[in-house]
């Protein structure tokens, strides 16, 4: 995490190799915690700081001096340099790198770079990892403006694929012109997290003029027999599409007169069915095409959408529409009634599962002829799965979890096909104690995107599995719809780590106007907090949250408290195991919506777990939401815990009829006030600030609140729970 730098010593045993030199790709293939030595070229320099890349001609590898290294290397070592290192491989934020340096020698300077490998942006994989690679035709998003150290800027390629360069601190980019147009990209391939370039200097951008897409083909004007598919290049060009309801595609349309923004509509298709599609532009005999997207129409299904929690509400704050239960109970019933009510097909994929009630119901309707498929995860129980029942089972991911709650039922039965979503796992726990969400929706377009994602861990679409096919985690592919129109309802999924959620996510806090809540089991990601920050701080946006776990590494707990968002941490028995953030609920004039599902605002779930995520655009809906978070809200006072973000100090904390703020480190001027908000964003009382005046809160409701110290040359947000005696 950016704003709590945590260095963590290693302290699990190695396994040491033979003093012996091996590949880079040898040493690759051993495991984090191995001592190895290996010769390469090095092919940057201090403009990255400490880290340096190596490459042999197998692979590419960064060494790191951390903790425990020996002193001098990144004084002594320089680009061009061939040397021998040894080091321990550790894996820091999904990259594998040498740390410590334990050894270390400058066999001979000034020697040519490796050539770097030509690829293109969908081609990023593990084994290009630390090397020098090229990309042609690479656009840069905001071309022109000049670059900042530590930033990082969007950046597209021929075949409207994107990828992030990162330009760090005292890097000599900065201050210089982002290229405007397209050039040739040199840089090594780096990880933080996800891929990222790493360019070394203005050298490595080549301008050079190409023909290419700007961006991947959109669908719009979805309707049950036709939708519009659009495109644009940089150049006027003619174009095509290809179509089809498989991947062998197998129809054309038309040639489009000669233009930058291509619109093809497609008529005369199938309700509830994906279509592959693949764009063709053409200029001067020179041919693009993009990669084959899924896209789908309108389904004639009922479009009915059922909420459940598992614990009561606020009903203060639904809308039009009621919950289907907030009970355990009424959440476990409607799981086993959706599995009685199937006619041909479920596909279930659960992270745990220790309901013998739920399994029996499987059983049944396997035994009364629907096909039923699972996938459970590898690395959790699933007691209520053994002894193996006569449906067949999959067990993965085998590098992270399988962490998906999902199910799909009838996927093509119109009337039938429901999706089940939400974060509920099928354990005692989570059905009836631990804070959880459930979701039916009754589409087949999104019964068939949801097939579509269980075919891929599953490997075939048979009723069987083909473990020569399955793909799992990071080698799953975006090859699903993310777009649907439901009831009029204008709905989204994603599946991690194949669709770059967090984006997704950010995107969705980018469009509140007046009010942004999340409740989140586990909350890391950077980007999320920037924007919940900058929403709040630079919009006036009324952002909370409630976490559980706020003392795990990374976690934005302590920042977003120490930018003045009230965030509080769960503490009240069993876990808070939600997923959700809701957008501008009670602003119907807006675009109020409810983002939910299994994926954590973790790096873990973006890029290496199993994960669905749905986002539903309604009013009432988003209600619901709102409902269940001002119950959590309300139930759940402020720890004293939070006190940790200022010089200010209040007490005592929680309060009966009054409390004090006290400051020893700013010298407060006259104009200096304390504020009262409650948890609704709304400004109750206001004094001149005296330090260790005694304030009252007589006047108060038992609850939570803000206290907000406000002046010239000072600024805080404290928590405040008023209790009575």
């Amino acid at each position: 995490m950016k704003h709590i730098l945590l260095l963590l010593a290693f302290l699990s045993t190695t396994v040491t190799i033979r003093a012996q030199v091996i590949s880079i790709a040898q040493a690759r293939a051993l495991g984090t915690g191995t001592t190895v030595t290996v010769r390469g070229i090095v092919t940057n320099g201090d403009e990255m700081g400490k880290i340096r890349y190596i490459q042999d001609g197998t692979a590419g590898l960064a060494a790191f001096p951390g903790n425990g290294s020996l002193s001098g290397f990144e004084t002594t070592v320089h680009r061009g340099d061939s040397i021998e290192v040894t080091g321990t491989l550790v894996s820091f934020q999904n990259l594998l790198e040498m740390s410590p340096i334990t050894a270390y020698t400058v066999i001979s300077t000034n020697n040519p770079a490796p050539a770097p490998k030509s690829v293109t942006l969908a081609q990023f994989n593990e084994t290009l990892e630390s090397q020098l690679i090229s990309v042609d035709c690479t656009v840069f998003a905001n071309g022109g403006n000049i670059f900042s150290g530590s930033s990082t800027y969007d950046i597209s390629d021929a075949d409207g694929y994107l990828s992030k360069v990162f330009v760090r601190s005292a890097h000599p980019l900065i201050g210089t012109t982002i290229p405007p147009g397209p050039i040739h990209l040199v840089a090594i391939l780096s990880r933080y997290g996800e891929f990222q370039l790493l360019p070394r200097d203005a050298a490595d951008f080549t301008p050079g003029a190409c023909f290419f897409g700007t961006d991947k083909p959109t669908q719009s004007n979805i309707q049950p027999t036709t939708f519009d598919i659009t495109w644009h290049t940089n150049l006027t060009s003619e174009a095509y599409l290809d179509f089809g309801s498989s991947l062998l595609l197998g129809q054309t349309t038309a040639i489009t007169t000669s233009n930058i923004v291509h619109t093809v509509t497609l008529s005369n298709l199938s309700p509830g069915t994906i279509y592959w599609t693949q764009a063709t532009s053409i200029y001067n005999n020179d041919t693009i095409k993009s990669e084959i997207i899924p896209f789908a129409t309108r389904s004639l299904s009922s479009g009915a959408i059922e909420v459940y929690f598992n614990h009561a509400i606020d009903n203060q704050f639904v809308g039009n529409k009621q919950p289907g239960g907030v009970t355990g109970e009424a959440c476990l019933a409607a799981v086993i009634q959706k599995i009685d009510d199937a006619q041909q097909t479920i596909d279930v994929a659960m992270y745990n599962n220790s309901r013998e009630d739920i399994v029996d119901a499987l059983k049944a309707a396997h035994n009364r002829g629907v096909r039923v498929r699972y996938v459970a995860a590898l690395n959790a129980t699933s007691p209520a799965l053994n002894p193996a029942p006569a449906f067949p089972v999959v067990y993965g991911n085998n590098i992270a979890l399988m962490h998906n709650k999902f199910m799909c039922i009838d996927a093509g039965i119109t009337d039938k096909a429901w999706v089940m979503g939400g974060s509920m796992n099928w354990t005692d726990n989570n059905i009836f104690d631990d804070f959880n969400n459930l979701l039916f929706i009754q589409d087949q377009s999104l019964a068939r995107a949801y097939e579509l994602e269980f075919e891929e861990m599953w490997g075939s679409e048979g009723a069987n599995p083909d473990p020569l096919n399955e793909r799992l985690g990071n080698l799953k592919k975006d090859n699903t719809r993310h777009q649907f129109i439901i009831a009029g309802i204008p709905v989204d999924n994603w599946f991690s780590p194949s669709d770059n959620v967090t984006g997704k996510i950010v995107k969705t806090v980018e469009t509140a106007n007046a009010s942004a809540e999340f409740a989140m089991f586990s909350f890391t990601k950077n980007e999320i907090a920037d924007a919940l920050v900058a929403k709040y701080n630079n919009e006036e946006v009324e952002v909370r949250g409630l976490m559980e776990n706020i003392n795990e590494s990374g976690s934005e707990y302590f920042f977003l408290n120490g930018q003045g968002i009230p965030v509080g941490q769960h503490y009240q028995p069993y876990q808070l195991h939600h997923k959700y953030v809701i957008v501008d609920a009670l602003l119907p004039v807006s675009d109020p919506l409810v983002l939910t599902g299994s994926h954590n605002w973790s790096q873990t779930a973006e890029d290496q777990n199993d994960e669905n995520t749905l986002r539903i655009h309604d009013s009432d809906i988003a209600r619901l939401y709102r409902a269940e978070f001002e119950k959590r809200t309300a139930e759940n006072p402020v720890s004293v815990q939070t006190i940790v973000v200022t010089p200010f100090r209040i007490s005592p904390n929680p309060a009966w009829n009054s409390f004090m703020i006290k400051c020893d480190q700013f010298d407060l001027d006259t104009d200096t006030e304390v504020q009262i908000w409650n948890q609704m964003g709304q400004l109750l009382s206001s004094a001149p600030f005296v330090s260790g005046q005694a304030i009252s809160t007589t006047h108060l409701q038992d609850g939570s609140y803000i206290i907000k110290i406000k002046g010239r040359n000072a600024f805080a947000a404290l928590p405040l729970q008023k209790i009575s005696r």
